[in-house]
Protein backbone atom coordinates (compact mmCIF):
# COMPACT_ATOMS: atom_id res chain seq x y z
CA UNK A 1 0.00 0.00 0.00
CA UNK A 2 0.98 3.36 -0.63
CA UNK A 3 0.53 6.53 1.61
CA UNK A 4 -0.10 9.96 0.42
CA UNK A 5 2.14 12.80 2.26
CA UNK A 6 2.00 16.63 2.18
CA UNK A 7 4.64 18.44 3.25
CA UNK A 8 4.28 22.24 4.61
CA UNK A 9 6.93 24.25 6.10
CA UNK A 10 7.88 27.53 5.39
CA UNK A 11 11.77 26.88 5.02
CA UNK A 12 12.29 25.34 1.50
CA UNK A 13 15.36 24.04 2.59
CA UNK A 14 13.25 22.09 5.75
CA UNK A 15 10.86 20.28 2.88
CA UNK A 16 13.61 19.19 0.56
CA UNK A 17 15.38 17.41 3.86
CA UNK A 18 11.63 16.10 4.85
CA UNK A 19 11.67 14.91 0.98
CA UNK A 20 14.31 13.11 0.72
CA UNK A 21 14.13 11.19 3.89
CA UNK A 22 10.56 10.03 2.44
CA UNK A 23 12.28 8.64 -0.19
CA UNK A 24 13.72 6.17 1.53
CA UNK A 25 10.73 4.63 2.00
CA UNK A 26 8.92 3.06 -1.04
CA UNK A 27 5.48 2.47 0.45
CA UNK A 28 5.44 6.67 0.87
CA UNK A 29 5.04 9.26 -2.16
CA UNK A 30 4.51 13.34 -1.66
CA UNK A 31 1.77 14.64 -3.33
CA UNK A 32 1.73 17.85 -2.57
CA UNK A 33 4.27 20.83 -0.63
CA UNK A 34 4.14 24.36 -0.24
CA UNK A 35 6.21 26.92 1.80
CA UNK A 36 2.46 29.24 1.61
CA UNK A 37 0.02 27.93 5.02
CA UNK A 38 -3.02 29.42 2.72
CA UNK A 39 -2.29 27.64 -0.21
CA UNK A 40 -1.51 24.94 1.16
CA UNK A 41 -4.95 24.33 3.57
CA UNK A 42 -7.01 23.79 0.45
CA UNK A 43 -4.46 21.30 -1.12
CA UNK A 44 -4.41 19.61 2.05
CA UNK A 45 -8.34 19.03 1.43
CA UNK A 46 -8.11 18.40 -2.10
CA UNK A 47 -5.66 15.99 -1.96
CA UNK A 48 -6.51 14.48 1.51
CA UNK A 49 -2.81 12.92 2.20
CA UNK A 50 -2.57 9.94 4.66
CA UNK A 51 0.26 11.71 6.55
CA UNK A 52 1.07 15.63 6.96
CA UNK A 53 4.66 16.90 8.20
CA UNK A 54 3.94 20.51 9.15
CA UNK A 55 5.73 23.42 10.55
CA UNK A 56 4.50 25.60 13.94
CA UNK A 57 5.91 28.96 13.24
CA UNK A 58 4.90 30.55 9.73
CA UNK A 59 3.71 33.48 8.45
CA UNK A 60 -0.34 34.32 8.40
CA UNK A 61 -1.27 30.92 9.83
CA UNK A 62 0.57 28.71 12.26
CA UNK A 63 0.96 25.12 12.04
CA UNK A 64 -1.31 24.50 15.28
CA UNK A 65 -4.44 27.03 13.91
CA UNK A 66 -4.17 24.95 10.54
CA UNK A 67 -4.61 21.86 12.68
CA UNK A 68 -7.79 23.65 13.90
CA UNK A 69 -9.19 24.19 10.38
CA UNK A 70 -8.87 20.77 8.90
CA UNK A 71 -12.16 18.72 9.70
CA UNK A 72 -10.76 15.44 7.94
CA UNK A 73 -7.77 14.93 9.68
CA UNK A 74 -4.58 13.03 8.23
CA UNK A 75 -1.78 11.46 10.89
CA UNK A 76 0.34 14.56 11.48
CA UNK A 77 4.20 14.98 12.07
CA UNK A 78 5.15 18.53 13.75
CA UNK A 79 8.31 19.36 12.33
CA UNK A 80 9.62 22.48 14.17
CA UNK A 81 12.55 24.12 15.95
CA UNK A 82 10.89 24.91 18.76
CA UNK A 83 10.31 22.53 21.94
CA UNK A 84 7.62 24.40 23.63
CA UNK A 85 4.87 23.83 21.53
CA UNK A 86 5.31 20.05 22.26
CA UNK A 87 2.27 20.10 24.60
CA UNK A 88 0.25 22.07 22.71
CA UNK A 89 0.69 19.75 19.56
CA UNK A 90 -0.20 16.88 21.40
CA UNK A 91 -3.33 18.21 23.08
CA UNK A 92 -4.42 18.39 19.37
CA UNK A 93 -3.76 14.71 18.75
CA UNK A 94 -0.67 14.93 16.58
CA UNK A 95 0.85 11.68 15.96
CA UNK A 96 4.85 12.82 16.52
CA UNK A 97 7.18 15.68 17.54
CA UNK A 98 10.13 16.20 15.64
CA UNK A 99 12.94 18.92 16.47
CA UNK A 100 14.65 20.70 13.62
CA UNK A 101 17.18 19.77 12.43
CA UNK A 102 15.40 16.33 11.87
CA UNK A 103 17.65 13.25 11.92
CA UNK A 104 16.90 10.11 9.43
CA UNK A 105 17.18 8.16 12.73
CA UNK A 106 14.82 9.99 14.51
CA UNK A 107 12.57 10.25 11.35
CA UNK A 108 12.43 6.34 11.11
CA UNK A 109 10.41 6.20 14.55
CA UNK A 110 8.51 8.76 13.37
CA UNK A 111 7.65 6.72 9.94
CA UNK A 112 7.43 3.13 12.34
CA UNK A 113 4.74 5.22 14.60
CA UNK A 114 2.55 6.04 11.23
CA UNK A 115 3.07 2.42 10.27
CA UNK A 116 2.33 0.66 13.28
CA UNK A 117 -1.03 2.71 13.83
CA UNK A 118 -2.30 1.83 10.69
CA UNK A 119 -1.28 -1.87 10.32
CA UNK A 120 -2.41 -2.35 14.01
CA UNK A 121 -5.16 0.00 14.75
CA UNK A 122 -8.19 1.47 13.12
CA UNK A 123 -7.87 5.12 12.44
CA UNK A 124 -10.60 5.68 14.79
CA UNK A 125 -8.55 4.00 17.68
CA UNK A 126 -5.13 6.02 17.12
CA UNK A 127 -4.63 7.93 20.20
CA UNK A 128 -0.81 9.74 20.20
CA UNK A 129 1.97 8.72 22.12
CA UNK A 130 4.27 11.39 23.69
CA UNK A 131 7.68 11.30 22.04
CA UNK A 132 11.25 11.18 24.36
CA UNK A 133 11.24 15.27 24.53
CA UNK A 134 7.98 14.88 26.18
CA UNK A 135 8.77 11.63 28.49
CA UNK A 136 12.39 12.60 29.43
CA UNK A 137 13.09 15.60 30.98
CA UNK A 138 16.36 14.31 33.33
CA UNK A 139 18.00 11.11 34.00
CA UNK A 140 18.59 9.47 37.32
CA UNK A 141 22.45 8.56 37.72
CA UNK A 142 24.52 6.27 39.88
CA UNK A 143 27.17 8.17 41.30
CA UNK A 144 29.59 8.57 44.55
CA UNK A 145 27.19 5.89 46.60
CA UNK A 146 23.76 8.24 45.39
CA UNK A 147 21.45 8.67 42.79
CA UNK A 148 21.95 11.86 41.42
CA UNK A 149 19.36 13.69 39.04
CA UNK A 150 20.43 15.21 36.01
CA UNK A 151 18.05 17.64 33.56
CA UNK A 152 18.76 16.64 29.95
CA UNK A 153 18.75 19.90 28.94
CA UNK A 154 22.14 20.52 31.46
CA UNK A 155 24.08 18.21 29.45
CA UNK A 156 27.31 19.52 27.34
CA UNK A 157 28.82 16.33 26.03
CA UNK A 158 29.34 13.15 27.32
CA UNK A 159 32.94 11.22 27.15
CA UNK A 160 34.07 7.60 27.75
CA UNK A 161 36.78 7.11 29.66
CA UNK A 162 37.24 2.95 30.39
CA UNK A 163 34.57 1.52 32.16
CA UNK A 164 33.27 4.91 33.07
CA UNK A 165 31.50 7.62 31.36
CA UNK A 166 32.34 11.48 32.05
CA UNK A 167 29.17 13.53 32.21
CA UNK A 168 29.64 17.17 31.47
CA UNK A 169 27.36 19.52 32.78
CA UNK A 170 27.03 23.43 33.03
CA UNK A 171 30.03 23.78 36.25
CA UNK A 172 29.52 19.95 37.01
CA UNK A 173 30.95 17.00 35.52
CA UNK A 174 29.78 13.31 36.63
CA UNK A 175 31.38 9.86 36.76
CA UNK A 176 29.11 6.94 36.47
CA UNK A 177 30.04 3.47 35.83
CA UNK A 178 28.69 2.39 32.32
CA UNK A 179 29.67 2.00 28.79
CA UNK A 180 28.74 5.10 26.46
CA UNK A 181 27.28 2.89 23.94
CA UNK A 182 24.57 2.02 26.63
CA UNK A 183 24.26 5.88 27.92
CA UNK A 184 23.89 6.87 24.38
CA UNK A 185 21.05 5.05 24.19
CA UNK A 186 19.12 6.78 27.03
CA UNK A 187 19.62 10.25 25.64
CA UNK A 188 16.93 11.19 23.04
CA UNK A 189 17.87 10.97 19.77
CA UNK A 190 17.06 13.89 18.22
CA UNK A 191 19.01 15.69 20.80
CA UNK A 192 21.95 13.76 21.21
CA UNK A 193 24.95 12.86 18.63
CA UNK A 194 27.88 10.03 18.40
CA UNK A 195 30.90 12.07 17.04
CA UNK A 196 33.68 9.69 18.20
CA UNK A 197 33.64 6.19 19.70
CA UNK A 198 34.60 8.33 22.94
CA UNK A 199 32.48 10.82 22.84
CA UNK A 200 28.33 11.98 22.73
CA UNK A 201 27.64 15.81 22.15
CA UNK A 202 24.63 17.81 22.83
CA UNK A 203 23.33 19.06 19.11
CA UNK A 204 22.29 22.83 20.75
CA UNK A 205 25.35 23.04 22.41
CA UNK A 206 27.55 22.93 19.68
CA UNK A 207 29.35 26.14 19.02
CA UNK A 208 31.43 25.32 15.91
CA UNK A 209 31.79 22.48 13.89
CA UNK A 210 34.79 21.49 11.41
CA UNK A 211 35.72 17.99 9.42
CA UNK A 212 37.52 16.97 12.48
CA UNK A 213 35.98 18.72 15.72
CA UNK A 214 33.30 20.20 17.63
CA UNK A 215 33.46 22.94 20.17
CA UNK A 216 31.74 23.43 22.92
CA UNK A 217 32.20 25.95 25.76
CA UNK A 218 36.02 26.40 24.39
CA UNK A 219 36.63 22.57 24.34
CA UNK A 220 37.32 21.14 20.81
CA UNK A 221 36.01 17.61 20.91
CA UNK A 222 37.38 14.88 18.20
CA UNK A 223 35.49 13.58 15.42
CA UNK A 224 35.87 10.03 14.67
CA UNK A 225 36.52 9.09 10.83
CA UNK A 226 33.49 6.37 11.12
CA UNK A 227 31.02 9.07 12.61
CA UNK A 228 32.21 11.96 10.86
CA UNK A 229 29.46 11.41 7.28
CA UNK A 230 26.67 10.92 9.69
CA UNK A 231 27.56 13.96 11.57
CA UNK A 232 28.66 16.37 8.68
CA UNK A 233 25.42 15.48 6.97
CA UNK A 234 23.20 16.17 10.47
CA UNK A 235 24.48 19.15 10.47
CA UNK A 236 23.88 20.51 7.13
CA UNK A 237 20.59 18.86 6.70
CA UNK A 238 21.63 15.81 4.20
Amino acid sequence: MTYKCYILDDEPLALNVIEQHLSKFEQFEVCGKSTEPLQALGQIKALQPDLLFLDIQMPELTGLDLIESIQNKPAIIITTAYREYAVEGFELNVLDYLVKPIPFKRFIKAIDKFLEQKIHKPAAEISPVPPTLIEATFLLIKAERKTIKVAIEDILYVEGVKDYVKIVLRGQKIMTKTSIGNFFNELPSDRFVRIHKSFVVAIDKIEAYTAHDVEIQKMELPIGRMYKEAFIGLMEGR
